[in-house]
């Protein structure tokens, strides 16, 4: 039988609202379970090779557990992990990206599954590795990021980036190039400058003047234009975005970029390893682009912030912050960090190695943000190299948004009212006091 009287429904309303406010999000040690023996993951791509969508990551690391043997990189096929061909031997892989219907990795291995010419940059078909001619003269061959990008005239091409140089055996084919399948060709010139020299990051976005390529790094110049470590591509030349990003001591460098629109429009969020924008105080580490000029993003972060992503964790679209940081202002937070609109909150308060990369799929436990690194355990969660961080199952979060709150309570005493059986809270068939307290109980216990 039933037991709804305005009692019972008052004194549920007011049990309910005592409880606190809970989040129903959490880090899962699935896909680092038992991971990846070695170094870190360094860069992730979503690809259909041919043997379905699955998640590709690229690093320095063998997968561990025993059922396979690939090094560098591998791929997810709903359960476990498994090599790509042979693998990559030597070195490390710091960047894969699918074009033309293959998937590109780059970085400074010896070769793909022993093939000859495939160092560096290798194209995996789905059955095999194959070289893509990329020798370079300059021991410092290393290819650090991968971006395909269209700039209106001669269809996609696969821009690379690095500290490399005589791509091809092409002198002065140095630090970003693109290539069309066939050809390499130069972007407008090369980088240069008094620092280190390199090129991390490429990135294309339309901040409503078109499509165009971002490239960020260490250099003080690129294709003879003055550009402090990030510039702008149309097509046809690179351009400065108002001085650029430096430091006030030691060199500054950009790490990672992406575009994101936070409802004031389209902007290019960009972190890395600087304090000045323009010339100007900025928020460490991390600045906002609007296409025209430079702003803070709250307190910034004591460390480097190597990866920016935009996620929904079931409360909204957000930007993610991931890198090698401890602190934002006063606020702890171990390398993972969400955007709330006016400053920076903690995802993760520990975390015991690098935070490199991340992007968002759902590799079997719905979608979630997935992180890379060089570490073994985040936040508690035991996972060697890779971890996810997902919207939890949450049985007391009844409408679906991410978060308990009054919404949630409000929609269980209808539920109750109206006999709905998803307020049926102990399936013992009835509506009584003993679903509103097992209610109660699993929303003060929150969400894991």
């Amino acid at each position: 039988m039933r037991t709804t009287s305005a009692t019972t429904t008052t004194a549920a309303l007011a049990l309910l609202t005592t409880a606190g406010l809970a989040s129903a999000q959490s880090f899962s040690g699935t896909l680092g379970t038992p991971g990846f023996n070695g170094s870190y993951v360094a860069g992730m791509t979503i690809h259909d090779d041919g043997s379905g969508e699955s998640l590709f990551v690229v690093g320095s690391f063998t997968i561990a557990g025993g059922g396979s043997t690939g090094s560098q990189i591998a791929r997810w096929d709903g359960t476990d992990w498994q090599s790509v061909g042979g693998g990559l031997q030597g070195g490390y892989t710091n960047a894969v990206k699918a074009f033309q219907g293959d998937l590109i990795a780059a970085g400074y291995f010896d070769s793909a599954d022993g093939v000859a010419g495939s160092a560096k940059l290798a194209r995996w078909d789905g059955t095999a590795w194959n070289a893509m001619d990329a020798q370079s003269s300059i021991f410092l061959n290393s290819m650090w990021d991968l971006e395909v990008y269209d700039d209106g005239s001669t269809g996609e091409q696969l821009y690379i980036a690095g500290n490399y140089g005589n791509l091809n055996g092409q002198a002065g084919l140095n630090h970003i190039a693109k290539w069309d399948g066939t050809t390499y060709s130069s972007v407008g010139g090369t980088i240069g400058g008094a620092v280190p020299l390199i090129v991390l990051d490429l990135h294309q976005a339309n901040l409503g003047a078109g499509n165009a390529l971002y490239a960020g790094g260490r250099f003080l110049t690129i294709g003879g234009t003055a550009a402090l470590n990030v510039a702008q591509w149309d097509g046809s030349s690179w351009s400065d975005m108002d001085q650029g990003l430096s430091r006030t001591s030691g060199f500054a460098q950009v790490l990672h970029m992406t575009n994101w629109d936070d409802g004031s429009g389209e902007a290019l969020y960009i972190g890395g390893r600087f304090n000045l924008a323009g010339g100007s105080p900025v928020s460490q580490n991390i600045a906002k682009w609007d296409g025209m000029s430079w702003s803070d993003m709250g307190s910034g972060f004591d460390g480097d912030v190597h990866e920016l992503v935009v996620y929904d964790d079931g409360s909204g679209e957000a930007l993610y912050a991931l890198g090698n940081f401890s602190n934002s202002g006063s606020t702890p937070i171990a390398g993972v960090a969400r955007w709330n609109g006016s400053d920076w909150e903690a995802v993760s308060t520990s975390v015991n190695g690098s935070i490199f990369t991340g992007i968002v799929y759902d590799a079997g436990e719905g979608e979630a943000l997935i992180i890379g690194g060089g570490f073994s355990n985040i936040n508690g969660t035991s996972s060697n190299r890779i971890v996810s961080y997902l919207t939890a199952s949450c049985p007391a979060d009844l409408n679906n948004d991410g978060v308990l709150d009054f919404f949630d309570i409000s929609a269980y005493l209808a539920a109750y009212s109206s006999a709905d059986p998803i307020a049926d809270f102990n399936d013992d068939g009835l509506f009584d006091f003993f679903d509103i307290s097992a209610y109660l109980g699993a929303y003060s216990a929150g969400c894991p």
